[in-house]
């Protein structure tokens, strides 16, 4: 997970250096775009929504606190060769997350940076949280449970075993082949009823109901993420990772790092593993 951020400076040295030798990296960021005065960084802000602006004060054109009241992005770092005061109580009051006079110390703009996007990661993170935080949230986004028909004709039978052995065996190493030997009919007749029947195919089912179940495991904030993967049913664990991202939107461990830091465990920091 990278936050966005936009660089508007109209020095062009100090421009290139911000965007070049800051080690984003470390801070989770990516630099999208860079201006030389407010108008056209106003005008990125729109196009681009970056998460973090940092921006110079006195600009030709339009200055940064004029570009703020404009729009105004979730976290914003100013700097200025001006240690004007007046300056800071009107950035403060844009939401402004920070004030830096000129010459930029690289510890103090590294500093800001880091709080910064903590405080950004750990709110998307919750945000994730919420949103995937009970079964019904999961069933509802992206995973849509298949109901199963109480009296239906043979094709919903075939399927609601199909779903049933999903149920009692997600935690093995199994496969379309497995559940229909398990069943007792081909596998293209079983391909083509489950995708009819639950508009999903039965390794993509397979592979929600493993998430699904995956997401109540790490409630239990003492099992290790590979314990997770590995009671879920997922054999390998990079595969686990990139899967889980993939449809939850954050790594396994910023997730778990998330449930944590809401239960009001101790703060960690967020990485991109």
């Amino acid at each position: 997970m990278k936050l966005k951020v936009l660089v508007v400076e109209d020095e062009e040295l100090i421009r290139n250096e911000l965007v070049l030798t800051t080690p984003w990296e470390r801070f989770s960021c990516k630099v999208i775009g860079s201006a030389e005065n407010g108008l056209i960084g106003e005008k990125l802000i729109r196009d681009l929504k970056p998460d973090i602006v940092v921006t110079d004060i006195r600009m030709p054109g339009q200055d940064g606190i004029e570009m703020l009241k404009k729009i105004q992005p979730p976290a914003a770092i100013i700097l200025t060769g001006y240690s004007d005061f007046s300056y800071a109580h009107q950035a403060i009051r844009l939401g402004v997350k920070d004030y830096i006079v000129k010459p930029v110390d690289d510890e103090e703009f590294y500093a800001a940076l880091k709080r910064i996007s903590y405080e950004l990661l750990k709110t998307r993170i919750k945000s994730k949280i919420t949103n995937f935080e009970t079964n019904s949230e999961i069933l509802n986004s992206p995973f849509k449970e298949y109901v199963q028909a109480p009296e239906g004709d043979k094709q919903d039978f075939y399927v609601n075993k199909a779903i049933n052995y999903i149920n009692d065996y997600y935690s093995k190493d199994i496969s379309l082949r497995d559940a229909v030997e398990y069943i007792g009919i081909s596998e293209s007749y079983l391909s083509r009823l489950f995708r009819m029947k639950t508009s999903y195919s039965f390794l993509e089912y397979l592979r929600f109901h493993r998430l699904k179940k995956a997401l109540v495991l790490m409630k239990d904030q003492g099992k290790r993420i590979n314990e997770v993967a590995r009671e879920t049913g997922f054999q390998d664990m990079s595969y686990f990772s990139k899967t889980f991202r993939k449809y939850i939107g954050v790594s396994p461990s910023n997730y778990l790092n998330g449930l944590k830091q809401k239960d009001g465990g101790s703060q960690k920091s967020f990485s991109n593993s």
